[in-house]
């Protein structure tokens, strides 16, 4: 995919799936923006893209903030000119259930993972609308496709991405404006380990155990979702829109994951113990 002379806003693009999209853009050719809390991580971000044909630069602020999601779409048009494609990648997690979910949590995570793509998503397409052109991408999760116990704000808010991404396809259809999402499965990203070292676990155990709960055997590596995102922000998906692309090996085929990483690992010893009086 050529994104050459084209120009490309990511947010949260400074680790993980962003910064893996940001760079894959800048390697087919593209200009990006990219935003996140993080300096340090952006300057790696950027000091990576210098061996590329593309470029990254980088807006720090909280999404959280309505009046970072404005500046941020104002400087993408100050640096770049025009926003060609908006991947909405930032978004927060929790934990909790529905019960256990305070006010404050509920409120966090809507403001990041469903009020911020709203107002950058309008903020961009009323750009894109002049010049009858342009894509938004949005990270959407597996779990606004499927629901899973403990994480009642996060599943909420990514279904709420997921018709985000349908309803201003259709809005935005008479533009020639295309609005797709992808629904990543467990990824391995700086989140996955933290997560995996709050369990007490060693890294490379607590990724073998997370890849049993997907048909595929395995995690996604960041840059496995970059791509698809890309595709669809290319010219190879213009007929496409609307869509919501789960990249996830094959969970929400099966039904929502067991998380219990403790339980995985018991299961898992008893069947190499039951293998092993076998032989």
């Amino acid at each position: 995919m050529d994104f050459s002379g084209k120009t490309i806003v990511v947010t949260g693009g400074t680790s993980g799936i962003g910064a893996a999209t940001a760079l894959a853009f800048a390697d087919a050719g593209g200009r990006v923006l990219i935003s996140g809390r993080n300096a340090k991580g952006a300057a790696k971000v950027m000091a990576d893209a210098k061996r590329l044909s593309g470029r990254i630069d980088f807006v720090q602020g909280d999404l959280s903030d309505r009046a970072t999601c404005d500046r941020l779409i104002a400087e993408a048009v100050k640096r770049l000119g025009r926003i060609d494609v908006l991947i909405n990648n930032a978004g927060i997690g929790s934990r909790v259930s529905s019960l256990e979910t305070t006010d404050e949590t509920w409120r966090s995570v809507m403001t990041v993972n469903v009020d911020a793509v709203f107002y950058l998503s309008r903020a961009a397409a009323l750009l894109m609308k002049e010049r009858r052109s342009g894509t938004i991408v949005n990270n959407a999760s597996e779990l606004g496709l499927i629901a899973e116990p403990g994480k009642f704000s996060y599943c909420v808010s990514k279904a709420a991405v997921v018709q985000i991404t349908r309803c201003m396809a259709l809005d935005l259809a008479p533009f020639n404006i295309r609005v797709n999402a992808v629904a990543p499965g467990d990824t391995r990203t700086a989140m996955m380990e933290r997560k995996i070292r709050d369990k007490g676990l060693p890294i490379e155990r607590g990724v073998e155990l997370i890849a049993l709960r997907t048909p595929l055997k395995r995690v996604a590596m960041p840059l496995e979702i970059a791509k698809v995102m890309m595709f669809l922000a290319s010219d190879d998906a213009s007929f496409m829109t609307g869509n919501v692309v789960a990249v996830d090996g094959g969970t929400t085929v099966t039904g929502p994951p067991d998380t219990d990483l403790a339980k995985y690992a018991k299961r898992s010893r008893g069947r190499k113990a039951a293998e092993a009086s076998a032989r």
